[in-house]
This record gives structure tokens, sequence and C-alpha cells, in this order.
């Protein structure tokens, strides 16, 4: 007999087994390996200032700590690195967005995240960056495919794993059990990504999936010590002269394999930013669940009490989901109430 039946192990559904077990919760981890999913091509960003307007990203004060501190303990545990704090250097576009920024500087909540308030201009041999840019701290890059690799070798050793796609025709939900090919548990929660949308159990939430692309760059002696920011994202990978770029967010598409439409789009965005040549390595395409008013997918359906959903968290994820799966234990273990953004009784009303 399980306490829970979490199905799916991208980030969501790692971080939530990873609190309960904490707990001292007896867990099972239905997923079947799928390297193209959106959390295991996703660049591992966490960025506490986002956007043409600068905006702090929703409780990055809280947020970013304990993803850190999460990631942190996890490492220890599996013996390995892939959590590394990055500089982020934001691209000027204009004299415009100069002065928006300037403007961010002396607002409350922002010193904290910015390295100085001097522009900073970089080699134009190697970026476009005619306006400059600033350097915003409290930036992570989460090696994300190494990461969950290595707690799937975890939930396996614990013999807390099985390896297969769920099947809906074998769950039976009865009174306060939910079983599953003969496998019992109180409860199960969804953390499948973007298959949620065919989860009979919650197909009527307002889930909007998303393809994102993105291409896998060689640039030599280029910066190799800070993510660069603009019309396209230039990441430094592990691997020496590796970069990261993208990525791309199409509503509309035909499947979830890499495009020429996609590859198109990220080297128009990188014509903008990159001086430096470049080699093309790899494209990479995946679909992502978003939410419309871009908050996590948490809580258990109205009728059906012990059938749960963690998902939702979108471009986010690697810094939502830790600080959410802990909420989400709170609320199961010792009744905490979940925030109002989150609670999906927000579409039940």
């Amino acid at each position: 007999m399980y306490d829970y039946i979490i199905v799916g192990q991208g980030i969501a559904g790692s971080m939530l087994s990873w609190f309960l077990m904490k707990a001292n919760q007896k867990v099972l981890v239905i997923d079947k390996l799928n390297p193209s999913s959106s959390s295991n091509i996703a660049s591992g960003m966490t960025n506490p200032i986002t956007g043409r307007r600068f905006v702090k990203t929703w409780l990055a004060d809280d947020m970013i700590p304990f993803a850190e501190e999460t990631y942190r303990g996890l490492e220890k545990l599996l013996k390995e690195e892939f959590y590394h704090p990055v500089t982020i250097f934001k691209l000027f576009d204009s004299i415009k967005t100069q002065n928006d920024w300037s403007a961010r500087c002396a607002s409350a909540g922002y010193t904290a995240y910015l390295k100085n308030e001097n522009i900073i201009y970089l080699d134009k041999q190697k970026v476009k960056n005619d306006f400059g840019g600033f350097e915003i701290n409290g930036g992570s890059r989460l090696h994300a495919d190494k990461f969950l690799s290595l707690y799937r070798n975890l939930l396996k050793e614990k013999e807390a794993l099985r390896e297969e796609d769920f099947s809906f025709s074998d769950l039976n939900v009865e009174g306060d059990i939910v079983s599953y090919k003969g496998i019992k548990a109180r409860k199960i929660i969804f953390s499948e990504g973007a298959n949620a949308i065919q989860n009979p159990y919650f197909k009527f939430f307002p889930f909007q999936l998303a393809k994102g692309e993105c291409l896998i760059l060689r640039i030599e002696n280029f910066y190799s010590d800070k993510v660069i920011i603009g019309e396209a994202g230039i990441v430094p990978l592990p691997e020496k002269d590796l970069y990261y770029i993208g990525a791309t967010h199409a509503w509309h598409y035909d499947d979830d394999q890499p495009s020429e439409i996609g590859r198109n789009e990220i080297l128009g965005n990188l014509s903008t930013v990159l001086s430096a040549p470049f080699e093309i390595v790899d494209q990479k395409a995946a679909i992502r669940p978003t939410v419309k008013d871009r908050r996590p997918f948490i809580g258990f359906h109205p009728e059906f009490r012990n059938v749960g959903i963690f998902n939702g968290m979108g471009t986010k994820g690697i810094s939502l989901a830790p600080f959410f799966a802990q909420h989400f234990t709170e609320h199961l273990l010792q009744q905490k109430p979940l925030i109002k953004e989150v609670d999906i009784k927000r579409f039940l009303s």
C-alpha cells in the first residue's frame, strides 16, 4: 500500500516525489522515459528579472533561494554537480529601455538582483550591443537532463519507479483508495506535463500547449561565464564552446519535431544579438503545458478527492517546482491551505 502514486517524472513530478519521500511518505512514480520531454530539453534557467519591462519574477525573493537550497541538497545526496549560479547580461535595444531600467533600479526589491547600476558594453566582435546592457544577480542554471537521470536512478534504487506509459483504463478510483494494476494507494497525483491535455480527470481545465524549439551551437572563444539575453537567449552549456539558444514559443504547430520554421525564427532572433561565427550542432523541440494566467495547477478533482494534479509550471518550472512541491506537501500532510493563485479551485467557481 502506497501513500501516493505520482504519474510523471519531469521536474514537477520529481520535486513532488522528493518532498513527499522526505516527509516519510511511501511513493511510487510511474513514468516512461522521454528524452525529448520539455523538462529534459529546457534551458534550465532561473532569471529573477524578465521581459522587456524588467519585471521581477513572481515570488522571486522566496522561490529562488528555496530552489537553490533544494538543488544543492540533492547534489550532495546524488554526489554530482548539476546546479550552477550564473551572471545574466540583459541587452538594451534602445535608449528607452535604458531609461526604463534606470527607473527600475530605484524600485524597492530590485537592488539585490542588480550587480551594479552601470551600463556595461561587451565586445562588439562577439555581441551586438550598441546600447549596452546590465548584469543581473541571482540567476542560475540547472543541468536538467543530468539531474532527472540521476534522480531517476535514485527512484530505482528505492524501488519507487515503475517505467511504463500510464494506462487510464487500469486505474480504479473507489472511496478512499485508488488502485492501478493491483497497486493500491491513498492518492494519485498527475504531473505528466503536456500529456495532461489527454487526462480524462483534468482535460476540462484551460491548458494551453505550446511548442518550444532551441538550437545548440558551437561558438569558439565566446562568453562562457554569463548568459546573454536579447531577442534570443545564449546560455553556456557545461561542454566547452557549446551554447543553448532559444527558445521559440508557438501556439500552432503540426507535431513535436524540430522544424525549419522554428530554426529560422531562432536564427533570425540570434542575428540581432550574436556577431561571432558559429556552427549549429543540434536542434531540439518539445511541447510544454502552460496556463492562461501563468500560474501552476495544484489541487484535487472536485468529485474524485483522491485524484490530484501538480502541473502547469511552464517556462519557470525549474524555480517554481521545488517551492510549490514543498507547498503542496505541507497542504497534503499538514492541511495548510494552498495559495489561491495556484489552487485549481480558481477554475471551479
